[in-house]
């Protein structure tokens, strides 16, 4: 599971939407659910904003900040500037409230900001830097993307701590080792620079809201004030246009805009599309901003704001202009190193035939460059791209969306045009959808075409009951005289759909099988019947002459003794 962004499977619906949206392809879906392998990910979030079930969740620190608040050290909140774009409390009005809730202080990251841009400046005007560009590096992400994508642009990195890393050694300098530090932005990928770069804690901005509701702690007014003397300070800071389009090059060149040599880009597509230029050699700028968000860190994807973009932005434009302004000379010095390493975390370029590729092509069912639609149905930008995610493990065939469909229409078809029954697809008006070979042999005396109206050529009254009462109806004998036609029939009505499927079978030569042995069994109790009666009748005539034979007998013997008496006396 990736530490930062991970998925509840229980959520995923298998729709493919967060790797159409992975710029990287970070995602898998081998086991029929989205899993981020951390090694690829670079923590943009795309996967978080664009998941439609909410499946995409990330790492949750507030508890632990809570926790801290309880304590007896002191903690010192570094609030990203964006969250002018994001809070609706003026800042003073912010900066109390987050002291009322147990922060010792409060601090814009823009301090970090001005001590990164005062790095930068000197950096690109070194010997060093001459003829090299130079890439900035307060945005995790294209930190990341570098890393891991472009590993031969690591060069271009300029060594120098992030706003936010630049910051947190600033306040420790300052408060002492026993401080502790949180930071509280817009940024998914700050959950884990923070954690990189030895902060107590991170937190995004709803999260920071959540715990500003759920804290109990009350200071007193005077005492919040005191704390935010510091932090209001910051309302006056130019490096506040750090979070929008082009403000790191208004801090780093002095004015909005830039010219030849200054680049600011922004998004993952453009910032890609430019490092691959960088990459082969087919630019070379003396410096270029790179946000990976559209519109910079106020477009990030844990901003919470239910303002448009540029709603965002131009609230920080009108700060800033609004701004007394507080010059770089100012802001404190660092006594720690301002300069960063970076990982050596490239992701091998796995290489693969072009026979290897067909042959996976081959199982998609794309036999010919005429076949491979490139829909990014199932995530990816082409149909060859998804080959290649199947060799390297990340996708699976059966996540070609046009494929499985395909598949599953002729497999339907197939059953559909070979089964030994009629089928027949009606609408609610019992007009003919749909009809198979075997519909068309039963009943060859009706012309079939899609829309024909069935009740023109037989009686459709049991059609409409099951229709009408949307329950199925099974083995339901029905016959048709006119055309000597028996059959047994089964009614599934379709909703969804407003349509009824008939299901008929032709019983016309069992039902005369059945009637032909009816009649030989008739036929045969007739006869058992007859031959019962004919013996009892036999039965009856012998015990009739019986009974007269044994009457005659009796009478004789009993006259016979009457004389044998009268003789003897």
């Amino acid at each position: 599971m990736n530490d930062i962004i991970w998925t509840q499977q229980a959520e995923c619906r298998d729709c493919y939407r967060c790797l159409r949206n992975c710029p990287v392809k970070s995602i898998s879906f081998v086991t029929k659910q989205a899993r981020i392998d951390s090694d690829r990910c670079i923590l943009c979030g795309r996967c978080v904003v664009e998941c439609p079930q909410k499946a995409k969740v990330y790492l949750n620190q507030t508890d632990a900040v809570l926790k801290m608040l309880q304590e007896d050290r002191p903690v010192v909140l570094s609030l990203a500037p964006s969250y002018l774009g994001s809070f609706d409390q003026p800042p003073r009005q912010l900066f109390e409230e987050i002291c009322r809730a147990g922060f010792a202080d409060v601090e814009e990251t823009a301090v970090g900001a001005a001590l990164t841009t005062r790095e930068y400046r000197r950096l690109i005007r070194t010997q060093a830097w001459q003829g090299k560009t130079g890439l900035s590096t307060c945005c995790p992400v294209i930190v990341s993307l570098v890393e891991k994508y472009f590993p031969k642009l690591q060069q271009n990195l300029l060594p120098v701590l992030s706003p936010m890393a630049a910051h947190n050694q600033l306040i420790r300098d300052q408060r002492g080792a026993d401080c502790r530090v949180v930071f509280a932005g817009p940024c998914i990928a700050k959950l884990e620079e923070a954690d990189r770069f030895g902060l107590d804690a991170a937190l995004t901005f709803g999260q920071l809201k959540v715990l500003l509701l759920a804290q109990a702690y009350k200071g007193t007014q005077s005492e919040v004030l005191a704390k935010s003397e510091f932090a209001h300070r910051g309302e006056w800071i130019p490096t506040r246009s750090y979070p929008i389009h082009n403000g790191v090059l208004y801090s780093v060149k002095g004015s909005w805009g830039s010219d030849q040599d200054y680049w600011s880009i922004e998004g993952m597509d453009q910032c890609m599309e430019v490092l691959q230029a960088l990459e082969n050699g087919d630019i070379d700028p003396i410096f270029i901003e790179m946000m990976a968000c559209v519109g910079g860190c106020v477009g990030g994807p844990a901003i919470d704001s239910k303002d448009t973009l540029y709603k965002r932005k131009q609230i920080i434009q009108d700060t800033i202009k609004a701004s007394q302004g507080w010059p770089l000379a100012d802001i404190p010095e660092s006594p720690g190193l301002m300069s960063k390493g970076f990982k050596d975390q490239a992701i091998a370029d796995e290489k693969y035939t072009e026979e290897q590729i067909q042959e996976v092509l081959r199982k998609m069912g794309k036999n010919s460059p005429e076949d491979e639609r490139n829909c990014e149905g199932c995530g990816y930008s082409s149909c060859r791209a998804k080959a290649i995610g199947v060799l390297s493990g990340l996708a699976t065939i059966e996540m070609c969306v046009p494929a499985m469909r395909a598949k599953a229409e002729s497999l339907a078809h197939m059953v559909m045009q070979n089964t030994p029954n009629a089928v027949l697809v009606l609408d609610e008006a019992m007009a003919v959808r749909d009809f198979n070979p075997a519909a068309q042999e039963l009943f060859s005396q009706i012309p079939f075409t899609v829309g024909l109206g069935l009740g023109d050529y037989l009686d459709i009254q049991a059609y409409h009951d099951a229709y009408r009462s949307q329950t199925n109806a099974y083995d339901c004998c029905i016959e048709y005289p006119q055309w000597e036609l028996v059959t047994r029939q089964t009614m599934v009505p379709i909703p969804a759909e407003r349509l009824l499927m008939l299901i008929v079978e032709d019983v016309t030569k069992t039902e005369a099988e059945r009637q032909e042995m009816d009649a030989m069994k008739a036929n045969v109790m007739e006869k058992a019947k007859k031959v019962i009666n004919q013996q009892m009748t036999v039965a009856q005539t012998i015990a009739s002459l019986l009974g007269e034979t044994t009457a005659e007998t009796k009478a004789t013997l009993y006259e016979l003794l009457k004389h044998l008496e009268g003789g003897t006396s």
